[in-house]
């Protein structure tokens, strides 16, 4: 990849002035190492799907390659780009819609969708080496894109921009985190202080009112439960449904607060029937996110989650009386031939990295009832680290759900960091 780099770095410093004319399909379709393909975006004037090769191990000089999927959408070589760092596969980039005019590049997070290596080592995949990707990927870019540059990543995409921002903290100009968990630990007690404040709010009773009912009820609605997943041809693999259904169940409160359902809709346990409340379960929780294909597919976010990010646990207390087996751990869905051993030294650098009184241009933006906001960074704020909560927000939180003074604050911000007007 470096030398691909060096040989776009000549390329670039040798042209005329009229190369600078050139698109990006042209500066880049005859570098080794990336493969690149016109795409049609609307709110570009280039947009383009590439690969781009990555050592597998960053400090391995000798290491295996694999693919790195990157979009890249223009619209001026000398405004802001926004560096969109995914926690998963590309989905749909939100950016975009809430920074106009701004240049683009989505990150694709190693291991995950269309970036997996031939051989997966899950040694090599880590927050450091993903930030050492979107190093390269910059490295790549610089002296195309001449404007300054923004890292943005939503929850644990967040979380993979506030790394790259602390392996490397002079490479960008400012970092908009949204919705972002930072753990102090694998299983952060304040998620639980969270539920256990929210559990006495009015809302709170219901949704937990709700979960014991379909407890109390498991014999029934597993019943139901049974024909939902023949139904609509789920497997679970060597998980059982009863297994499946308390797993549901006990996510239902995190779940439900955290994409901000509305408790009105809350079926009334006393006149339903039973595939109502297996509705509103499936419909808070979705099913096919336990079924033995998609599982695969959470295995890296899992592996990371239990490696150095940190996750949460459920609390049984209430519901024990009700469970079929002992514990229910979520460390189960990570891959079954790695290793949980939890490394709490990335997030004490971390952690140590936002509240250092040095640490600059970074903006996280909370929803106020996501559960993850119980976990968001702590540092004393000034102009140059700030942190927004959008009042009634949850984890869907972005900048045009903040308050108008808080948007006109956070973009007055971006705009001084980037040296260029930033709208919504």
């Amino acid at each position: 990849m470096k030398k691909n780099i060096s040989i776009l770095f000549a390329i670039l410093f040798f042209c005329h002035e009229g190369c600078s004319q050139q698109s990006i399909y042209e500066q880049l379709k005859n570098i080794n190492g990336i493969s690149i393909t016109k795409k049609d975006n609307l709110h570009f004037k280039e947009y383009y799907e590439i690969f781009i090769d990555q050592p597998i191990d960053h400090f391995n000089p000798q290491s295996k390659l694999f693919k790195q999927r990157i979009c890249v959408g223009i619209t001026n070589l000398n405004a802001p780009t926004v560096l969109e760092t995914e926690g998963y596969a590309i989905g749909n980039a939100l950016t975009p819609f809430t920074l106009k005019g701004c240049n683009l590049i989505l990150v694709e997070h190693r291991y995950f969708g269309k970036s997996i290596p031939d051989s997966l080592d899950w040694n090599f995949l880590t927050v450091k080496q993903a930030a050492y990707d979107y190093h390269e990927i910059k490295e790549l870019f610089v002296k195309i894109l001449k404007g300054k540059w923004l890292t943005t990543g939503i929850s644990k995409g967040g979380q993979a921009a506030l790394a790259y921002k602390m392996y490397f903290p002079d490479e960008v100009n400012a970092t908009l985190a949204y919705v972002t968990p930072i753990k102090k630990s694998v299983n952060d007690p304040r998620i639980g202080k969270f539920f256990n404040t929210v559990s006495k709010t009015e809302n709170g009773k219901k949704v937990f009112a709700f979960q014991q009912f379909a407890f109390r009820n498991k014999k029934l609605l597993l019943k139901e439960f049974d024909k939902y997943v023949a139904d609509k041809g789920f497997t679970f693999g060597a998980m059982q449904n009863e297994t499946v259904f308390e797993y549901l169940l006990l996510e239902y409160p995190f779940a439900f607060f955290q994409n901000a359902f509305n408790t009105k809709l809350i079926p009334d346990t006393a006149t339903s029937s039973p595939d109502k409340i297996i509705e509103e379960i499936a419909e808070v929780v979705p099913v096919r996110f336990y079924t033995e294909a998609f599982r695969q597919k959470l295995e890296p976010s899992f592996y990371m989650f239990y490696h150095e990010l940190g996750y949460y646990e459920y609390d049984l207390t209430s519901v024990k009386q009700w469970l079929s087996k002992e514990n229910y751990p979520n460390n189960i869905f990570a891959p079954k031939n790695s290793s949980n051993d939890f490394d709490p030294a990335y997030l004490t650098s971390l952690n140590k990295f936002i509240s250092n009184h040095t640490t600059k241009g970074i903006i996280f933006i909370y929803g106020e009832n996501d559960p993850y906001t119980s976990t968001k960074a702590v540092f004393e704020k000034n102009d140059s680290l700030q942190m927004y909560i959008a009042k009634g927000g949850s984890h869907k939180s972005r900048i045009k759900d903040l308050s108008p003074a808080q948007q006109q604050k956070v973009y007055k911000q971006l705009s001084a960091w980037l040296k260029w007007k930033i709208t919504g």
